[in-house]
């Protein structure tokens, strides 16, 4: 049963992955240090602290790699999240130009998911700050992890096309927060051909890092086939991915309405209508990763994403209620544990 592989993989979480991100986030914490510019180096060493859980998450998908070499495949996942989030903050806050630095966001992903490339394709499109070669080290470091995995080739047109998508993804947010969301609508529109999801959840799951996430760590499995490579992004883009972003926007919607950031609940009609989608999102995401081998780990991973952003605070409020309770009946019993952990350890700041 899911119930048993969710206390499983909570005992992995707590006693080897947590431990593991930590050493991982300190050495990243000294890289930062040593940043010249002081804006970059204060935007980095927050960054690395307020989205230490981000880090944690992301290493989460370490699960479904085989046991030895799962301590490289978490090193790998930690350092993609702590190159996405610091991007993802300079994006919004270090120059008058957004859109610029979310194309530097672009690059540098796509950059870290292919050997070889060094990080040119970042430092052409964001040469303007001294960052002492920080997101170098970073980029090299996820380069290095994707490099040893034993199938990488099996991964590679898909990762980098996940890698391509995150970023336009995050481009065209950012856009419509400037322009309106005019690009984003075209380009959602597309993605969202031949599926059940409506424009601005195609989108929302394009611009999540969960499907790069997903392909590294499956590709430490020598096992792992183009085919079965391209069943995993299409399961963690569209389902898995969709979901974080809809609920970490409704965990973050009050912060976000103050500050006038773009979320894509915004886009129902009401919250009723957001509760009756993320309700469905939930069960397509669960049959995708039911059509994956090693189906009982995706299922727990899913069940990990709901538990993280459904014991947040954010999601108490009388907007948040409805969709809440209704995730939570699609969601099943293998939610709960993680939900209860989670709940704790913010809480207790475990």
């Amino acid at each position: 049963m899911v119930i048993f592989a969710v206390v499983r993989s909570l005992a992995l979480f707590a006693f080897v992955i947590v431990p593991g991100v930590r050493v991982q986030l300190r050495v990243w914490e000294r890289v930062a240090q040593a940043i010249p510019d002081p804006m970059l180096r204060a935007q980095a060493l927050d960054s690395l602290q307020r989205k230490a859980s981000n880090a944690e998450a992301a290493a989460v998908f370490s699960t479904v790699a085989p046991r030895r070499g799962r301590g490289d495949v978490v090193a790998l996942l930690v350092a993609l999240q702590v190159l996405t989030d610091f991007l993802d903050t300079v994006s919004e806050t270090a120059v008058p130009d957004p859109l610029r630095n979310s194309a530097a966001l672009h690059a540098a992903l796509v950059d870290a998911v292919q050997p070889g490339t060094g990080s040119a394709m970042y430092y052409r499109h964001h040469p303007q700050r001294d960052d002492g070669g920080y997101v170098a080290q970073l980029v090299e470091c996820c380069q290095r992890g994707v490099q040893a995995l034993p199938a990488r080739e099996a991964i590679r047109p898909f990762v980098v096309r996940a890698a391509r998508r995150c970023g336009a993804g995050q481009s065209y947010t950012h856009e419509a927060i400037h322009r309106g969301p005019g690009r984003l609508v075209a380009w959602a529109s597309v993605l969202v051909r031949g599926t059940d999801y409506r424009w601005w959840e195609a989108a929302a799951g394009a611009s999540s890092s969960v499907a790069v996430h997903a392909l590294v760590a499956a590709a430490a499995d020598p096992r792992m086939t183009p085919e079965e490579a391209e069943r995993v992004d299409a399961t963690y883009y569209l389902g898995v991915g969709c979901l974080t972003v809809l609920l970490d926007n409704l965990v973050d919607r009050e912060a976000d309405a103050t500050d006038g950031a773009h979320s894509y609940l915004d886009y129902y009609g009401c919250a009723a209508e957001a509760a009756s989608r993320l309700a469905a999102i939930v069960e397509l995401a669960g049959e995708a990763t039911r059509s994956l081998r090693g189906r009982r780990r995706h299922e727990v991973i899913l069940a990990g994403v709901l538990g993280f952003y459904l014991s947040a605070p954010g999601v108490r409020t009388d907007y948040a209620r409805l969709i809440r309770t209704r995730v939570l009946e699609r969601a099943g019993p293998a939610v709960w544990p993680i939900l209860l952990m989670m709940r704790a350890r913010r809480r207790f700041g475990t």
